[in-house]
């Protein structure tokens, strides 16, 4: 773990879709990183062992969608989804992709990711879901 600021960088090399980097990962403290979601991609429903952020890239082509307490959540380019510990969630892509930057409290290993779904059986929101998908406003909370 570092005791000095620094500047992480993303790589240089071409990364396969979809895309993503981890930039930080001090542990104990926390890890920063992105990923790129091509159209209808998927991370099927997982939870972390730790709290995590997600910041939807504000220069993403659409929204991403986030699936938990049984529906699915329209989340625009600029909005951050806040999931506590061991939070059960998913997340797609609908007809357009995006770029979620992500923050968990703790290194990536830490944080790791135990889907409740196999991933191989993950399900991207269909376009039925994809047009029925609410944006969040505290009145629609718990």
């Amino acid at each position: 773990m570092s005791d000095r600021p620094y500047i992480a960088y993303p790589p240089t090399a071409m990364m396969p879709l979809p895309n993503s980097a981890t930039y930080v990962s001090e542990p104990g403290k926390v890890s920063f990183g992105v990923q790129n979601f091509p159209p209808y991609y998927v991370r099927s429903l997982h939870r972390h062992n730790t709290w995590e952020l997600i910041i939807i890239d504000g220069s993403s082509e659409g929204p991403g969608y986030v699936f938990f307490d049984g529906k699915w959540w329209r989340v625009l380019p600029g909005a951050g989804v806040f999931v506590p510990k061991e939070y059960s969630h998913s997340w797609s892509s609908g007809k357009t992709g995006f770029k979620m930057l992500w923050v968990y409290g703790g290194s990536r290993d830490e944080a790791g990711r135990i889907y409740d779904v196999p991933e191989a059986e993950g399900k991207p929101i269909t376009p039925e879901q994809e047009k029925n998908a609410q944006i969040w406003t505290a009145g629609k909370a718990g």
